[in-house]
């Protein structure tokens, strides 16, 4: 009776178990697929997923970055088959904060959106504009502050259920020095 023959040599094993987990840049961003190809020493890989935080019902769509490093996981050790986790810092990517109690998000443009949980802080500095679409209505609960000008467009303002808007109108107004009462 003759032995059986492996089925892999031993340097096809040490390949395979090589590949099972590397690190790498994104060398491509293909956005339109949602596909990156990695680059790891002398592999560049085929077109492949990224790993994002969530991709059901609820989704997230934060593409990677060319030179952003990664780990590739290549499941039996075939990196054709393999998929990417972003988010791993660098010399190139360092870390935006050291702050333990800091969420912090930087973007290209220059926004920075932060919480601070250990001041309870949130801070949004965009050098652009923002937009809030909410049909439904919008309630500030807080002490508001507002440094710059304020346009409103709209059918009427009201304060304390008093229409002060540009329909507002006084009566008995005579004109001169005098000022009027509270608004009717």
């Amino acid at each position: 009776m003759t032995p059986s023959r492996p089925l892999h040599g031993a340097a096809e094993l040490l390949r395979l178990i090589h590949n099972l987990i590397r690190f790498g840049t994104i060398a491509e961003v293909d956005h339109s697929r949602a596909r990156v190809r990695v680059k790891s020493g002398e592999l560049l890989t085929a077109w492949l997923p990224w790993i994002e935080s969530r991709a059901g019902t609820t989704r997230d769509w934060d593409p990677p970055t060319t030179g952003e490093q990664v780990v590739l996981f290549s499941p039996g050790g075939d990196p054709s088959a393999g998929v990417v986790l972003t988010g791993v810092f660098s010399q190139q990517h360092a870390a935006p904060s050291d702050n333990a109690g800091l969420w912090r998000r930087e973007m290209p443009d220059g926004a920075v959106l932060e919480y601070d949980h250990a001041n309870s802080h949130l801070n949004a500095d965009l050098p652009g504009s923002a937009t809030i679409t909410a049909p439904g209505g919008v309630t500030i609960n807080a002490n508001v502050t507002l440094n710059g000008r304020v346009t409103i467009a709209g059918d009427g303002v009201t304060h304390n259920g008093k229409d002060i808007g540009d329909s507002h109108r006084h009566g008995g107004v005579e004109s001169g020095p005098s000022n009027t009462g509270v608004p009717t």
